[in-house]
C-alpha cells in the first residue's frame, strides 16, 4: 500500500493544478471513481468532467492502481 501513496499525491496535485490532460494520463481507461456523495463515475472523461466543476477531493478512503494508473478511487464520505 505504501507504494501507492505517491500515486494518490500525484493525482491530488494534478487535480489541484487543474491539469486535466495530465490527469487523463494518470487514470486507467477503466477507472471507477466514487464521489463523496456516492456518485459512480466510469472512465476518465466522466471523472474529469465531474472534477472540473467541483473543488478538489480529499485523499480517498480507498484507492487501487492497475498498470501504474489509478483504476479505483473512493472519496472519503463527507
Amino acid at each position: 500500500m505504501a507504494d501507492q501513496v505517491p500515486a494518490v499525491c500525484d493525482v491530488l496535485a494534478t487535480i489541484e493544478g487543474r491539469d486535466w490532460e495530465r490527469l487523463r494520463r494518470l487514470l486507467h481507461p477503466e477507472v471507477h471513481w466514487t464521489t463523496a456523495v456516492e456518485e459512480d463515475l466510469h472512465g476518465p472523461d466522466a471523472v474529469i468532467a465531474c472534477l472540473a466543476s467541483d473543488p478538489p477531493p480529499a485523499p480517498p478512503a480507498y484507492h487501487e492502481l492497475r498498470e501504474g494508473r489509478m483504476i479505483r478511487w473512493i472519496d472519503t464520505p463527507g
